[in-house]
Formats: structure tokens, C-alpha cells, sequence
């Protein structure tokens, strides 16, 4: 069958979480372009019971990766999908890229695996499983060079078997609705530096605080916004003993946040580790310059050309950066505008399907 690729996923549960965000975009943009796609799926879910997917799908019924049954099944469902003309396989997430590999291999199909993190994932089951599963990889898709390098570390698998291609985005229009909160304080002159992450000890948020705690707040009037769901307690008692209570904002989880990054000066990301941060892409597509840990994936998408690097829990190397936005608005304006440029490039949807169909095609030959 031509055209045509079977994608795997071990549940989806959260369209609007990252990886399984990526995995409903690609299916839309695969059956755009004119591709059949099925999909198998190792779990159920009460969203995918509610919602369904825009193609034909199914569900295993099994995940256990150390149950028999579940492996016997996938091979079972495998030889249905050759026989119905699929030999190209897409798998995403953990156990379905460990189980699938072998069991497609044994059916006549050839498997991609994604991987989208720093593999924190690995325990030591997984460590010794996955070198012998890759070796039935076709290939292994990061979507970075910093997570590919550790995929292929872990898993050993060769370098001419590993593949970059960055998430795809789709650029969200701004409606232009104010957020009360952030208009009061741009009409009190305020630079707010916005940092959109879920607060978590991994996010570093408190380096952010510290960091405006040592700026002269006469230049520039700075602020940061944290916009994200969590537990902000400690955060804001960080901030009282500081001083700086008044000038640290928490929007919680919103579901505009695209309107949010319209009234930033920069985007913060303060992360201890990052495999490639959706965050930063949001930034960069809303024009904002960038000011973000040297860690994982974050080199690869902010240099001194669209933002500023420092080191991870490096209080002052952050409070310089935002030091120097504030005394040179023109620079940061200037950053600002090549991330846009290069997001727009780099990180479009239309990008990022062309290069997972180019690699579909490749293993057709």
C-alpha cells in the first residue's frame, strides 16, 4: 500500500500534553497530505473512548510488557496490518517502542521509535531491554540533537540510525483579548519577564525570584509572570522574604496563554534539564527573545542571536541577562525578531511533516 504508515502509541489520555499533542497533529497532517493511516493503541482511555481519532484505530487491550499475552497480541494485530499493506511503523512512548520493534520486525514491518526527552524514564529493566529491541529499530526520532545523543548512548543504537526532527507547531492566532492582570502592569510601565512552565522543583523557578531581587528596580521597571498550574506557596513566601512579593505575578494554569506572551519583554526558562522545550518555541513564535538555561535541547534553539544562555542555577548570569534586556531594549528587540524568523523556519508544522514523510518514504525503498 502506498502512502500509507501505522502509528503506535501506549495511551493517550491528554491531547494537550506534549507528546500526544505531537502524535494527533501528525495523524491530521498525514491524512492532509494524502496518507492512510492507522493507529494502535496498547491502552484505552476515557478520552480516546469520548473523542475517538480522525482515522482507523485500535486498541490492544494490553500494556504489560512483561506479560506474554501482550507481546502475543501485537504480533497477532502485525500480521494484520501486513496483510492490509502496512510495512512502515511510527511508535511513540516507552513500552510500545520496546514491545513493537521485534514483534514488527518478525511480520515484515520496519519501525521508526520517537523519542522526546532526557530519558528519565530509564530504569534499570528498561536500560538492559532496550539495546537488544533497538536493534530491530529502522530508526530512532528525537526531537533534538541532545536528546538523540543520549538516545543513542542508552540504547545503542548507531548514529546512522538517529534522526532530528524538531516538533512541529501551529501557530496560534492572537484574538487581542486583554488579560486584566498583565494590562494593569504594562500600563504601569512594567517589563515582565514571563516564564510559562508547571511549577515544579525541576523548573528552578526560584532562581527567577532571586535574580529580580538583585536588579535595581528603578531600570526598567522588571516583574516576572509565572503562568502555570501548581503549588506556588513557597514561591511567593521566597518572594516576601526577598522583598520582591509585589513584583512576582501567578496566573496559575490558563488556557490563554498565547494572549499572556503578547505583553512579555522575554521568555524565562530556568530548568535544571530540558530535552526540547515547548516553551521556548511558544516564546519564540510570539517574538520574544529568550533567556533560558544552558542545558539538554535549549542551545539548539536560543544563541546570542535570539537570546541569552546561562548556566543551570546560575543566579547572577540570569540576573546580568535580564539586566542587559532592560538597558537595551533595542537589542532584545532585535533578538526577539530573529526567533520569530527562525521558529517560523525551523519549527513549522509544514517542516516537520515533510521530514517525517520523507523518513516514511525512505524505508519504502
Amino acid at each position: 500500500m502506498n502512502k500509507a504508515v501505522l502509528l503506535v502509541i501506549d495511551k493517550i489520555s491528554n491531547p494537550h500534553a506534549g507528546t500526544e499533542g505531537q502524535f494527533l497533529l501528525l495523524i491530521k497532517q498525514l491524512l492532509a497530505s494524502g496518507y492512510v493511516v492507522r493507529v494502535m493503541v496498547l491502552a484505552g482511555s476515557d478520552w480516546l473512548q469520548k473523542n475517538g481519532l480522525p482515522c482507523d484505530y485500535d486498541v490492544l487491550g494490553r500494556a504489560a510488557i512483561k506479560s506474554p499475552l501482550t507481546w502475543w497480541a501485537a504480533y497477532q494485530y502485525a500480521r494484520r496490518y501486513r496483510q492490509s499493506g502496512f510495512n512502515v511503523a511510527h511508535v511513540f512512548f516507552n513500552d510500545a517502542s520496546v514491545i513493537c520493534p521485534p514483534v514488527f520486525a518478525l511480520a515484515g514491518i520496519k519501525t521508526i521509535i520517537s523519542r522526546r526527552d532526557m530519558g528519565f524514564w530509564y530504569n534499570r529493566i528498561y536500560r538492559l531491554v532496550l539495546p537488544f529491541t533497538g536493534r530491530f529499530v529502522s530508526y530512532a526520532v528525537s526531537n533534538s540533537y541532545a536528546v538523540s545523543e543520549v538516545t543513542g548512548t542508552v540504547e545503542r543504537i548507531p548514529s546512522q540510525r538517529l534522526k532530528v526532527i524538531y516538533n512541529g507547531y501551529a501557530i496560534k492566532p492572537i484574538a487581542g483579548i486583554e488579560v486584566s492582570e498583565l494590562e494593569a502592569l504594562k500600563a504601569q510601565g512594567a517589563n515582565l519577564f514571563g516564564l510559562v512552565a508547571n511549577i515544579r522543583p525541576i523548573k528552578r523557578m526560584q532562581d527567577a525570584i532571586a535574580a529580580l531581587a538583585s536588579l535595581d528596580m528603578k531600570i526598567g521597571n522588571p516583574h516576572v509572570v509565572i503562568v502555570g498550574a501548581g503549588d506556588a506557596s513557597e514561591l511567593q513566601a521566597l518572594a516576601r522574604r526577598l522583598g520582591v512579593e509585589e513584583r512576582v505575578h501567578f496566573l496559575g494554569g490558563r488556557s490563554d496563554v498565547n494572549e499572556c506572551l503578547r505583553y512579555f519583554s522575554a521568555g524565562l526558562l530556568c530548568s535544571e534539564s530540558e530535552g526540547f522545550s515547548n516553551a521556548i518555541v511558544e516564546y519564540q513564535f510570539a517574538g520574544l527573545p529568550v533567556i533560558c538555561t544552558r542545558t539538554g535541547g535549549n542551545p539548539e534553539a536560543v544563541d546570542n542571536t535570539t537570546g541569552w544562555l546561562y548556566e543551570v542555577g546560575d543566579v547572577a548570569g540570569l540576573a546580568q541577562a535580564m539586566r542587559a534586556l532592560l538597558e537595551n531594549p533595542g537589542t532584545a528587540a532585535e533578538k526577539g525578531k530573529n526567533a520569530k524568523a527562525m521558529a517560523g523556519e525551523r519549527y513549522s508544522v509544514g517542516a516537520m511533516r515533510d521530514a517525517y514523510i520523507e523518513l516514511y518514504e525512505s524505508l519504502r525503498v
